[in-house]
């Protein structure tokens, strides 16, 4: 072929091999697989060639095979194989992706992947798991092949590869809206970065849902990556599922509860991000199966009441609160049972963490166990946020956007507990005031009303200031701000907590002077 680059010889030679690949279609992959990435011209216009032709079926279900078995034959005979068969075994997933690909763009009708979908959807989700992250899975070649691959398209970057294939194939048998909704929302980019990886999870299974891809058998098989031994594909299935329990009709299919169990097992993975994925999908439980909810929330609670004891990951925590919160607010306070007293002591503790996702997931949590207090529970709260409120008040101007709104969201909701009237009904009153505002109107309604209580929001604040991040400490002297005005306003009772900030507001001076702190 690279002699012969006239058309009517080059047509010759097409259905000379097309001919044989009849006859012989195994022998015709295997001699086309031998051939070396990047891939050639000649070669790309071969499989072309061979995806026009009337067997084009039969010739993806033996690629699709070879791909779903080459990673377990490499695994076998790696260990008796040369370094530099060791380097083209690794290539085989490649060459074979890299076929699919071309094959599948010079489809002329969907039929063939449609039927082959259910099978061949898993087994690329497999090969974008295996090369997630990976630039160059044959590390032993040269340095000048090195360097021509650099140069060339998608063989260089595996993943990429992956998802270009992946892409094609849905790109057959999709409508072009999906399409648009899947590159519009980031979705492969957001599958190429490891860090990205499980959002971009989420989004290629919440857009194959609404298209009618997700069938049965593609179910089937993600489940049992669940226990695989690769970290990566344990990640894409929890994500895979974690989207997938939004999904009503997934609780009618027999392998639901099984995936419930083992999303419930998996907040205890080795790895943090399954943590995360298999917390986030118990949360996702509400709007997909309310009814199972309730039927296992005993299980359920304490799966995620465990993820906030999760020291090693803030993520898995934030991920725990923010899903309690979901499931709280489904269940409400009496159905919560003792378990929300548990749970509003430690959700506290996450109101001054350094991390902005906590405070705010900590603040969401909060608000929901205010509005989910039954009558059971109300005297408790009452006294939870005479210990709280200060820390609320003091958040309004967290640094955080996100925390500040959730701040004040919880706030509101814990309106009703506390025992200053006129505090409480300000909070009710003043609905379009905005964070800080409210904040310096609580700290007047405090001068005037309470200077016992102003004196606990300094305590607050004098923590905060302590032992928080500069962000937080900033935000504390602010207060401390507030309250010396506030207390000078009050006369004779609010002198002592007007001292007090100053003392906060001296400290934060000598600080700034030596670590130039805001």
């Amino acid at each position: 072929m690279p002699t012969m680059q006239q058309d009517t010889l080059r047509r010759v030679l097409f259905e000379a091999v097309s001919l044989l690949a009849r006859y012989h279609l195994g022998s015709v992959i295997d001699s086309l697989l031998q051939k070396r990435l990047p891939m050639d011209s000649d070669t790309v216009e071969l499989w072309r060639v061979l995806g026009r032709k009337f067997f084009v079926n039969q010739l993806l279900r033996v690629l699709m095979e070879k791909l779903k078995h080459s990673g377990n034959d490499q695994a076998r005979t790696s260990s008796a194989k040369p370094e530099a068969d060791d380097d083209e075994a690794a290539l085989e997933p490649l060459k074979i992706t890299r076929a699919i690909f071309e094959v599948v763009s010079t489809l002329q009708t969907s039929e063939a992947v449609q039927r082959l979908l259910p099978e061949l959807l898993p087994v690329l989700l497999k090969q974008i798991s295996a090369t997630l992250g990976k630039e160059m899975l044959f590390p032993q070649v040269s340095s000048q092949r090195k360097l021509f691959l650099k140069g060339h398209t998608s063989d260089d970057n595996p993943c990429r590869l992956s998802l270009e294939t992946l892409e094609a194939v849905l790109r057959t048998c999709l409508d072009g809206k999906w399409l648009w909704l899947l590159r519009k929302q980031g979705a492969w980019a957001a599958l190429e970065d490891p860090r990205a990886h499980p959002d971009g999870v989420g989004l290629l299974t919440g857009v194959l849902l609404r298209a009618g891809t997700i069938s049965l058998p593609v179910v089937l098989v993600l489940t049992q990556w669940l226990d695989a031994p690769s970290a990566n594909l344990r990640l894409m299935a929890a994500a895979f599922f974690a989207e997938l329990m939004k999904e009503p009709a997934l609780q009618e299919w027999r392998c639901f509860q099984p995936i419930l169990g083992a999303l419930a097992e998996k907040t205890q993975d080795p790895s943090s991000t399954v943590r995360q994925m298999a917390a986030r999908g118990l949360g996702n439980l509400v709007s997909g199966a309310p009814e199972k909810l309730r039927k296992h929330k005993g299980a359920i609670l304490e799966a995620l009441r465990r993820g906030l004891e999760d020291v090693a990951s803030a993520e898995v925590v934030a991920e725990s609160l923010l899903a309690l919160a979901k499931v709280v607010d489904e269940l409400k306070g009496k159905a919560v049972g003792s378990t929300f007293k548990d749970l509003a002591k430690a959700t506290r503790t996450f109101f001054d963490a350094e991390q902005a996702s906590l405070r705010s997931a900590a603040f969401t949590l909060y608000g929901v166990l205010a509005a989910s207090a039954t009558r059971r529970w109300r005297s408790f709260f009452t006294e939870e946020l005479a210990n709280t409120w200060a820390s609320l008040v003091l958040h309004l101007r967290d640094p955080d956007p996100g925390a500040s709104m959730a701040c004040q969201g919880a706030l509101r909701l814990c309106a009703p507990f506390l025992g200053l009237r006129r505090v409480r009904q300000g909070i009710a009153v003043n609905t379009r005031l905005s964070a800080a505002e409210l904040q310096d109107d609580i700290c007047s309604q405090l001068a005037q009303e309470s200077p016992k209580h102003q004196q606990a929001l300094y305590i607050a604040t004098r923590r905060c200031f302590l032992r928080s991040c500069v962000d937080l400490q900033a935000a504390a002297l602010d207060v401390a701000g507030l309250e010396l005005r506030g207390g000078g306003r009050s006369r004779v009772q609010g002198l002592q907590g007007a001292g007090k900030a100053e003392q906060v507001l001296r400290v934060g001076c000598g600080r700034a002077g030596r670590e130039r702190a805001p």
